[in-house]
């Protein structure tokens, strides 16, 4: 089997710095890269007890899968900054157009459920499908296109499950909102972004070495953690999102069928190969080994959830 050509890394400098960006928790700043029109964020691999996480990683390989699920993403490389870590997330072009707003999905379900805590982050039980769906609904009044965001929300979801992405918070989500020649207000959904905790990212790689000795840690890690969104308002916390998938899946197959009939259409093959061509100076072996490991169980529940 050839060998797979590794992801580029795209080398900044300081004097690339556009401006730092205050919103979340991580330290970030938009960047100018070569002479691209549109600013990227470049988010520094944090580190744990003197290790380099693997956010910059995660990002990447989250994007690269949602391109193979067809799932709109944002577009993101690895890359350095002055020999920092880290990666680059290209800002959406269509923020560049005159009147054009993201809306995130916090201040969309402010507006569409009573008493909701939109300066919340972690634990919002109100952040729940259910609601998620009622703010679609306030502001998208056409069924066909309400239909089209409800699908691709569903891709989200699905995206998720396949990588353990636990922080799908209602910031992390939004709507692109346009107005139309008429002055009609048009609302769809916005790529999906931020992936970074995902797929084990953040395990020191002492630990990850002794799990890889014992094969049930990967089903073990896949059911254990726990997420931003809620299935039910009463939970005491956010949904495992492998949970969450498969009830969502149960709830509503139309929007997730086809998801899952594409991850099985893709096939393990082609997802592993997107772990593999991380270059190895970016990634541990056994980061890259447990990240596999996990796909390898969230691909097999994701793909049979909905036949």
């Amino acid at each position: 089997m050839p060998s797979l050509e590794p992801y580029p890394i795209i080398s900044l400098r300081n004097e690339d710095v556009l401006a730092p960006e205050e919103m979340g928790s991580k330290r970030k700043g938009w960047v100018q890269v070569g002479n691209d029109s549109e600013p990227w964020l470049f988010k520094y691999a944090r580190l744990n007890n003197g290790e380099i996480t693997g956010e910059h990683w995660a990002e990447k390989i989250a994007a690269e899968l949602a391109g193979l699920l067809e799932i709109p993403h944002a577009q993101v490389d690895l890359a350095t900054l002055d020999g920092a870590i880290g990666c680059i997330s290209r800002r959406f072009a269509d923020l560049s157009r005159s009147g054009t707003e993201l809306i995130h999905g916090n201040d969309l379900l402010a507006g569409a459920v009573l008493g909701y805590d939109r300066a919340g982050r972690r634990a919002q039980p109100d952040h729940t499908i259910e609601n998620i769906a009622k703010a679609i609904t306030a502001v998208i009044a056409d069924r066909e296109e309400r239909d089209m965001a409800f699908l691709q929300l569903a891709g989200f979801v699905t995206l998720d499950a396949l990588i353990l992405n636990t922080d799908r918070h209602h910031e992390n989500w939004a709507l692109i909102r346009t107005r139309s020649s008429d002055g009609r207000l048009i609302h769809r959904v916005a790529p999906t972004f931020d992936h970074a905790s995902s797929l084990g990212r953040n395990e020191p790689v002492e630990k990850l070495g002794q799990w890889l000795q014992e094969p049930h840690r990967f089903e073990w890690y896949a059911v254990r953690g726990r997420g931003a969104i809620f299935i039910q308002p009463t939970d005491s916390h956010g949904a495992n999102p492998l949970r969450l998938f498969e009830v969502a899946a149960r709830t509503w197959p139309r929007y997730f069928q086809p998801w899952s009939i594409m991850l099985h259409n893709v096939g393990l093959d082609r997802i592993l190969a997107v772990v593999d061509r991380v270059p190895e100076h970016m990634i541990d072996p056994r980061q890259r080994a447990f990240a596999k490991g996990l796909l390898g169980v969230t691909f097999r529940r994701v793909s049979r959830a909905v036949t």
